[in-house]
Order: C-alpha cells, then structure tokens, then sequence
C-alpha cells in the first residue's frame, strides 16, 4: 500500500507539473502571437497613413487642376465624383507599375465642397455679430427644429472665439495673453477659439444634442465664407436666400440643368420680381475650402482621415487633417 500510495503521489505531481508547464507554454505563446499582432497592425497603420496621404495630395492635384479650369465650382466637375472603394494595385497597373511588395489594399473617398454649408464663422466676422448671418441661422435652425437655446449659445459661442483669436492676434507676449478676461471661455471652461465643429459640441449641452441635427447643414472654417449656390442644399439655399422650400427646391432643379456662372444668374433662375438681392457675402458660385475624406483598408485593418484643404488660385493647402470612422469615407447620400 504505501508503494502504491508513493506512486500515485509521482503521478499525480507529474501530471500538475505537466499542466504547468503547458499553461506557461500556450502563456508564452500567447504573449508571442500578441506581439506578432501588435506588430503588424502598427505596420498596416503605418502604410495606410502614407496611402492616405498620397490621396490627399491626389485630392490636392484635382482641385488645382479644376481651378486652371474654371473659375466657378459646380457638381459636374470631376473633383466632385467620389472615389468607389478600388484595389491599389488597379491605379498602379493603370499606370504600367508593378504592385511589388506592396500590401493588398483597397481604397475609397471623396472630396466635398465645405462651402456648400452655412459657415458658422460667418456670425461675427472679426468677433463682431453679424445681423444679417444671424437670420439665416436663426432660419435654418428653425427649419430643422432647433430651439433658441443651441442657436443663442452657438451665436454667443462663435463671437467670443473670434474676439479671442483677434486678441490673441493683436496681443505680443503670453503674459499680456494670460490677462484676457475670464469670460473668453466656454461653458466646460475650456478655452476658445473654436477651431471645428468638434469644439462647437462643448459650449452646452444643448448645443450638443443638436449638433447631430445641424452638422449636414453647417461648418466652421477658419475665415467667413459665402454659401455655394452651386453646391448647396435645397434647405441651405432656402435659408440663405430667405426662400420657400419649393422655391429652393426648384433652384436646385434649375442649377442640374445648368450651373450659375454668376449670382445674376441665381437672381434670373428665381424670376422674382422685383429681383431679389443677393448678397455676395453669404452667396457665391465658386468655393476656397474643401474636405477631402479618404479610406484605406487593408485585409481586415480600416483607416480613414479627413482633411480640410483650402484653395487660393493654384495653391492648395492641408489645414486640417484628422482620423474619422472609416464609413464617412464613403460617397455621402444627397442632402434635401
């Protein structure tokens, strides 16, 4: 018996010995796979990104090349064609390259006219309120069912931004920027300027909730701009132009026949009379900003940034470049 007590004692010691050792082997191997893991993921990101930042210098070609061309921006052009996702590889045969080594990589996206929406800097130019931007967002807002409240808060928002960033234009040393008034922040006490629509979200909660209601319609760019009638919505283009649905319903149907050349063109297409005036400062048929939205995926890896590139005559710049979920790099349904 005690033999036997022994012996079962071994085998029992050897089989937990045995289990030990296996945990800390599929351990290790767990730990190993992680790491391979780890490791090819940072590689695919790293590839996407330089895929991506070839598309953004492609979006950056195109838009120079469309401004050779003509100096109004309208829906027909080929900057406006979105991209369908495309396997790499297709562009680089196209070209009589060689694939090589490079990854299996598909690729999407599409470039919008950011002045097709109501430019929320356009509410204090220089920090100061403007009436006139005031109405149309307050028509805006009301079509869309957003209160007084977000529209008061994002007004008064807008108008303090500006006020900072002319202050902290206007102001040498950062001591002299350390003594701006305590009131130059917003409601979570961060401090302005707003720079996108990210930062118009953190002024109330309020402003928050509505935000998802109000992001198809506005923007926020880094200087005033006016509304592309070329571009815009019909819902837009009614509250800019202070118009009924119908009526900026039938504009919309009138530009896809022909595009406006000029705002005397908008002003005939409404056949109003006596004839309305536009003012070129909400309304124009040509645009300077533009948001170049890109995805790149790779086996099951997907990565996508937005950039905000600004177009002065034939210099394209990159002001904003940020990551977005992955479906905004898909072609956008048309807004009513």
């Amino acid at each position: 018996m005690p033999r036997s007590r022994s012996g079962g004692a071994a085998l029992i010691t050897a089989l937990l010995i045995a289990a030990l050792a296996a945990v800390m082997v599929s351990g290790m191997l767990w730990h190993q796979w992680g790491a391979i893991s780890r490791e090819q993921t940072a590689k695919e990101a790293t590839q996407a990104r330089w895929i991506l930042r070839g598309a953004v210098d492609w979006a950056r070609l195109i838009l120079r090349e469309d401004a050779r061309n003509s100096s109004v921006d309208d829906l027909s052009e080929p900057w406006a064609v979105p991209l369908a996702e495309s396997r790499l590889s297709t562009f680089l045969a196209a070209r009589g390259q060689s694939a090589g080594s490079l990854p299996d990589a598909w690729l999407e996206g599409h470039i919008t006219d950011a002045q097709s929406r109501f430019n929320l800097a356009n509410l204090a130019p220089a920090g100061r309120p403007d009436p006139v931007a005031a109405a149309i967002f307050a028509r805006l807002c009301a079509t869309l069912g957003v209160g007084d409240g977000p529209l008061n808060a994002i007004a008064s928002g807008i108008a303090s931004s500006a006020s900072i960033a002319q202050s902290a234009a206007l102001t040498p040393t950062p001591a002299a920027a350390a003594s701006l008034p305590s009131a130059q922040t917003d409601g979570s006490g961060s401090t302005l300027p707003l720079r996108d629509l990210q930062d118009v979200a953190r002024l109330s909660p309020e402003v928050a909730a509505a935000l998802p209601q109000l992001a198809p319609y506005v923007t926020l760019l880094p200087q005033p701009t006016p509304v592309n009638a070329n571009t815009a919505s019909a819902t837009v283009l009614a509250a800019v132009l202070d118009l009924s649905a119908d009526a900026a319903a039938r504009l919309v149907q009138v530009r896809k026949r022909a595009y406006f050349r000029s705002t005397a063109d908008i002003t005939t297409a409404l056949g109003k009379q006596p004839a309305p005036t536009i003012n070129p400062l909400q309304v124009g048929v040509s645009s300077s900003f533009f948001d170049a939205t890109a995805a790149v995926r790779i086996g099951q890896f997907a990565y996508a940034e937005r950039a905000l590139i600004q177009r002065v005559g034939l210099l394209t710049q990159v002001l904003r470049l940020q990551r977005v979920p992955p479906w905004l790099a898909q072609s956008p349904a048309a807004t009513p």
